[in-house]
Protein backbone atom coordinates (compact mmCIF):
# COMPACT_ATOMS: atom_id res chain seq x y z
CA UNK A 1 0.00 0.00 0.00
CA UNK A 2 2.46 2.35 0.76
CA UNK A 3 4.50 2.12 -2.92
CA UNK A 4 0.83 2.90 -3.67
CA UNK A 5 0.82 5.92 -2.18
CA UNK A 6 4.16 6.86 -3.46
CA UNK A 7 3.42 6.26 -6.74
CA UNK A 8 0.28 8.90 -6.33
CA UNK A 9 2.45 11.44 -4.57
CA UNK A 10 4.85 11.19 -7.60
CA UNK A 11 1.82 11.71 -10.14
CA UNK A 12 0.52 14.15 -8.26
CA UNK A 13 4.26 16.10 -8.26
CA UNK A 14 4.56 15.51 -12.08
CA UNK A 15 1.11 16.87 -12.74
CA UNK A 16 2.10 20.05 -10.81
CA UNK A 17 5.79 20.12 -12.86
CA UNK A 18 3.95 19.32 -16.27
CA UNK A 19 3.32 23.50 -16.67
CA UNK A 20 7.13 24.64 -16.23
CA UNK A 21 8.68 21.57 -18.28
CA UNK A 22 6.21 21.72 -21.10
CA UNK A 23 7.00 26.48 -20.59
CA UNK A 24 10.99 25.29 -20.84
CA UNK A 25 10.59 22.46 -23.71
CA UNK A 26 8.70 24.52 -25.40
CA UNK A 27 11.02 27.96 -25.17
CA UNK A 28 13.84 25.66 -26.10
CA UNK A 29 11.98 24.57 -29.35
CA UNK A 30 10.85 28.16 -30.20
CA UNK A 31 14.48 29.06 -29.60
CA UNK A 32 15.71 26.59 -32.32
CA UNK A 33 12.96 27.99 -34.95
CA UNK A 34 13.92 31.48 -34.45
CA UNK A 35 17.38 30.76 -35.33
CA UNK A 36 16.53 28.78 -38.42
CA UNK A 37 13.60 31.66 -39.45
CA UNK A 38 16.61 34.26 -39.06
CA UNK A 39 18.75 31.48 -40.89
CA UNK A 40 17.02 31.56 -43.61
CA UNK A 41 15.66 35.33 -43.88
CA UNK A 42 19.08 36.24 -45.41
CA UNK A 43 19.88 39.97 -45.69
CA UNK A 44 22.27 42.73 -43.65
CA UNK A 45 20.03 41.20 -40.51
CA UNK A 46 17.43 44.27 -40.61
CA UNK A 47 14.58 41.82 -40.94
CA UNK A 48 16.30 38.99 -38.88
CA UNK A 49 16.07 41.31 -35.70
CA UNK A 50 12.58 41.84 -36.71
CA UNK A 51 11.68 38.36 -35.73
CA UNK A 52 11.01 37.03 -32.12
CA UNK A 53 9.93 34.35 -30.23
CA UNK A 54 6.58 34.49 -28.55
CA UNK A 55 5.56 31.99 -25.82
CA UNK A 56 1.79 31.58 -25.42
CA UNK A 57 0.02 32.85 -22.15
CA UNK A 58 0.55 29.46 -20.23
CA UNK A 59 3.30 28.12 -22.06
CA UNK A 60 0.96 26.55 -24.07
CA UNK A 61 2.89 26.68 -27.36
CA UNK A 62 6.38 28.74 -29.00
CA UNK A 63 5.77 30.68 -32.13
CA UNK A 64 7.89 32.99 -34.23
CA UNK A 65 6.62 36.24 -35.82
CA UNK A 66 7.90 39.63 -36.38
CA UNK A 67 7.54 42.11 -33.67
CA UNK A 68 5.02 43.95 -32.49
CA UNK A 69 5.06 47.86 -32.81
CA UNK A 70 8.00 47.61 -35.11
CA UNK A 71 8.26 49.47 -38.06
CA UNK A 72 10.23 50.33 -41.29
CA UNK A 73 9.39 53.39 -43.46
CA UNK A 74 6.09 53.77 -41.95
CA UNK A 75 5.08 49.75 -42.45
CA UNK A 76 5.01 47.31 -39.73
CA UNK A 77 7.21 44.89 -39.44
CA UNK A 78 4.86 42.05 -40.34
CA UNK A 79 3.33 43.59 -43.18
CA UNK A 80 6.95 43.98 -44.61
CA UNK A 81 8.08 40.40 -43.68
CA UNK A 82 4.81 39.29 -45.13
CA UNK A 83 5.96 40.55 -48.34
CA UNK A 84 9.26 39.18 -48.21
CA UNK A 85 7.28 35.65 -47.49
CA UNK A 86 5.22 35.66 -50.08
CA UNK A 87 6.60 38.00 -52.48
CA UNK A 88 5.15 41.37 -53.90
CA UNK A 89 4.26 43.62 -56.82
CA UNK A 90 7.63 46.14 -57.84
CA UNK A 91 7.84 49.47 -58.50
CA UNK A 92 8.60 48.52 -62.37
CA UNK A 93 5.28 46.27 -62.33
CA UNK A 94 6.89 43.08 -61.80
CA UNK A 95 7.10 40.54 -58.94
CA UNK A 96 9.48 40.01 -56.48
CA UNK A 97 9.56 36.05 -55.91
CA UNK A 98 8.81 35.51 -51.65
CA UNK A 99 11.89 33.90 -49.72
CA UNK A 100 9.17 31.63 -47.98
CA UNK A 101 11.37 31.85 -44.51
CA UNK A 102 8.85 30.84 -42.83
CA UNK A 103 7.63 27.93 -45.11
CA UNK A 104 10.80 26.34 -45.07
CA UNK A 105 10.79 26.51 -41.92
CA UNK A 106 8.26 24.01 -41.34
CA UNK A 107 9.95 20.42 -41.66
CA UNK A 108 12.31 22.04 -38.59
CA UNK A 109 9.55 23.05 -36.48
CA UNK A 110 8.01 19.66 -36.67
CA UNK A 111 11.69 18.12 -35.63
CA UNK A 112 12.02 20.86 -32.73
CA UNK A 113 8.16 20.21 -31.35
CA UNK A 114 8.91 16.15 -31.73
CA UNK A 115 11.95 17.27 -29.72
CA UNK A 116 10.47 18.96 -26.84
CA UNK A 117 7.46 16.24 -26.64
CA UNK A 118 10.40 14.14 -26.44
CA UNK A 119 12.12 16.12 -23.59
CA UNK A 120 8.46 16.74 -21.83
CA UNK A 121 7.88 12.90 -21.54
CA UNK A 122 11.94 12.19 -20.64
CA UNK A 123 11.41 14.62 -17.59
CA UNK A 124 7.73 13.44 -16.46
CA UNK A 125 9.46 9.69 -16.23
CA UNK A 126 11.97 10.60 -14.25
CA UNK A 127 10.54 12.05 -11.88
CA UNK A 128 7.68 8.98 -11.39
CA UNK A 129 10.87 7.39 -11.43
CA UNK A 130 12.79 9.36 -8.49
Amino acid sequence: MRQLEILADRFDASVEALPEIRREALERAGRGLLSTVRGRTGGTGKVQSWQELHMGSRGGYAAVRPKAGTFYRGYAAGYVTNAIENGHRTRSGGRAAGKHMYLRSQADAVRLQNAARDEIVRCLAERLED
